[in-house]
């Protein structure tokens, strides 16, 4: 696998800091990627955010996604908290797990994503962990709630995932919030 990733995150319009913030990690063939938004915006969503990562960037990648998501719960506690989309991809098999509202939407893969309601460091109700076979050519996209969930990846179908990332930032940016988004291109 041979992965091609960009991504783009902006501060909500008027603040410095950026309450959204992502990971992408690879060890070997294993290939880790999280975006987290840090509930509201500006220096404490920045913080938690922050440690959300930390958390993340901290596990070993034989780690499930579910222990991985526990462990950034059990650290994000007396943080504000935050959504996150968690996504480890081993042997063309993809494990994810979401928290909030941070979306995830794929072409030329089979991720059967559940939202699992609640916030990181918060509460959460139950975890929804998930596994999915990437088919060549596949494309993941996560993005945060500071576009809208209108995101479409057959809109920039063809697009290389920088220019893909630019061209759904510009049309979807809503201007209430910090905005993140990833686009992962997994190769054949």
């Amino acid at each position: 696998m041979s992965p091609n990733v960009a991504h783009l995150s902006q501060p909500k319009p008027g603040e410095k800091a950026n309450g959204d913030a992502v990971l992408v990690r690879r060890d070997g063939d294993a290939l880790m990627l999280a975006v987290v938004d840090g509930l509201g915006h500006g220096p404490i969503a920045a913080e938690a955010a922050r440690a959300a990562i930390s958390s993340f960037e901290a596990q070993a990648f034989e780690t499930s996604v579910l222990s991985m998501m526990q462990s950034a719960h059990d650290a994000l506690r007396g943080t504000r908290g935050v959504a996150a989309t968690l996504c480890v991809i081993r042997n063309r098999t993809v494990e994810a797990c979401a928290v909030g509202n941070v979306q995830l939407s794929c072409s030329n893969a089979d991720i059967p994503l559940v939202l699992s309601a609640g916030i990181l460091g918060q509460r959460v109700q139950k975890y929804r962990v998930c596994q999915g076979q990437l088919q060549r050519s596949a494309r993941i996209a996560v993005f945060t709630d500071g576009l809208s969930t209108r995101v479409s990846l057959q809109e920039v179908k063809g697009f290389a995932p920088d220019a893909a990332c630019r061209a759904l930032f510009d049309r979807h940016r809503r201007m209430e919030d910090d905005a993140t988004i990833l686009i992962a291109d997994l190769g054949d």
